[in-house]
């Protein structure tokens, strides 16, 4: 084979590459079907769950990170859940104060739409995904100074027992026990959170004083608690409100942090602002039943 043929059998190869590519690819806008949806997702094994959680329907866009392909329109209706297979980091994009933002959403990992502080629409990491049950709060630990504060405010000592609504890891409660030899009751819908609640409570040795029950909140008994703490977003507060006006006895304590408890403006009885380690503002609020 001589060289002149040789150099023409491999242009012709690249030429069919190229052509090849070429029927393949989309340019931007092109295709935003179903089926272009499925092209793009790289459906795999993980999975990123979106919640609804605010008071209105949520309109936003999804695209792989770097994608030139028009990104896919989503509509979600209040407590939805939006479950979407992939193995590829996700853009999610949508309004917030007049302006476009956008965020990147990773495989396997759950996710919500939410009103930030300023009640604006904002999208937090954590939910758990499920229709079954209420999802209250993404996961966010309580600083340590917070969990002290908020147990003097509540005057806990060995007498009370205390409710923790979204325990997370258990820190309110097991703090509680060794500190004021309190007795708790913690709720989480997350088999992890629990997990590692009850792993704290045995390594603080205070399992005797605690229990952990993977409930939803809104379906648990409370009224054997003397004191309720809460870290949960304003609307969860809202949500969970004629329960604690129903279930709790009079002159229950209910300890909130950061976020107030709408319409209970007249049970407030204290409140303190608390700086973390790293010099962020931390607001509780005290409430009386």
């Amino acid at each position: 084979m001589n060289r002149k043929f040789k150099l023409i059998l491999i242009a012709a190869f690249v030429l069919i590459g190229v052509v090849a590519f070429l029927l393949v690819i989309r340019t931007p806008g092109e295709d935003a079907s179903p089926q272009a949806e499925q092209k793009f997702l790289r459906v795999g094994p993980k999975e990123i769950t979106i919640r609804n959680v605010t008071k209105d329907p949520v309109t936003y866009t999804l695209a792989p990170v770097g994608s030139n392909i028009k990104p896919i329109e989503k509509h979600l209706a209040v407590g939805a859940v939006e479950r979407v297979p992939t193995t590829q980091t996700l853009v999610v994009a949508y309004q917030k104060n007049g302006r476009e933002v956008s965020y990147s959403l990773y495989p396997g990992k759950p996710y919500s739409f939410r009103y930030d502080s300023s009640d604006q629409l904002d999208i937090w990491i954590g939910a758990h995904g499920r229709e079954d049950a209420e999802d209250l709060a993404p996961f966010v630990p309580t600083p340590p100074e917070v969990v002290n504060k908020m147990l003097e405010l509540a005057k806990a000592d060995k007498d009370s027992v205390i409710y923790d609504i979204g325990c997370g890891d258990g820190r309110i409660l097991v703090t509680a026990a060794k500190k004021y030899g309190s007795r708790g009751v913690g709720i989480d819908i997350d088999p992890v959170r629990i997990k590692e609640s009850k792993a704290n409570a045995r390594e603080s040795g205070v399992e005797k004083l605690v229990k952990f029950r993977e409930e939803d909140a809104t379906k648990t008994d409370i009224s054997l608690a003397t004191i309720v703490t809460l870290y949960l977003l304003s609307e969860s507060n809202e949500l969970l409100r004629p329960k604690l006006e129903r279930e709790l006895k009079p002159g229950t304590l209910i300890v909130t942090h950061n976020y107030i408890v709408p319409g209970w403006e007249d049970k407030e009885i204290d409140s303190a602002t608390v700086m973390d380690k790293e010099g962020k503002s931390h607001s509780i609020f005290l409430y009386k039943r």
